[in-house]
């Protein structure tokens, strides 16, 4: 039964918060189609977002972001969406997903993703000395964006994937039934 065909499901995260494992299995429950932004966008720049960064910046990058996503929330063919964990940054990226999707937050701490992405080494913005600590920054600054434009929070705090994806599923159910 699928009772969330009325918009888009859009999630969002700090990177590593789960956010296309969780998507994918959405999509297999409500038989919706599954796009993860960060996918999307290496295919329109012909080259890995890591490759893309070196380049050309991260505020190309953003630029490339936002135009795609735009362009999703956009499609009359409502879908589950990953977005990158940076699309909350731009104010307009915000604005669309406000208006077009529902928006789940799937909330990690910074302590725990740093333990799940150790040997990640595709995460462009991780790349760094102190990975924790980069994902203590990112948190702070984007944990009031993504609560802002959220219509649900979802702590996964020791739960598997499949749990975090059962909760997520169950607070958009509900919440469409009333």
């Amino acid at each position: 039964m699928n009772l969330v065909t009325n918009s888009h499901i859009a999630l969002v995260g700090l990177p590593g918060s789960g956010k296309s494992t969780i998507g994918r299995y959405l999509s297999r429950r409500w038989s919706m189609p599954f796009v993860d932004v960060d996918v999307a966008i290496e295919e329109q720049i012909k080259c890995t977002i890591r490759e893309f960064f070196v380049r050309e910046g991260e505020a190309s990058f953003r630029e490339v972001e936002q135009e795609v996503l735009a362009r999703l929330l956009a499609s009359s063919r409502k879908m589950v969406i990953a977005t990158g964990g940076g699309a909350v940054l731009k104010p307009e990226n915000r604005a669309r997903l406000a208006e077009h999707a529902q928006v789940i937050y799937l909330s990690a701490s910074p302590h725990e993703i740093a333990r799940r992405l150790q040997r990640d080494t595709q995460r462009p913005l991780l790349q760094v000395d102190n990975p924790l600590q980069r994902l203590l920054d990112l948190h702070a600054v984007r944990d009031p964006l993504y609560r802002d434009v959220a219509d649900f929070v979802v702590a996964g705090a020791g739960l598997s994937a499949v749990q975090v994806a059962q909760r997520v599923a169950m607070q958009v159910e509900l919440g469409n039934q009333s």
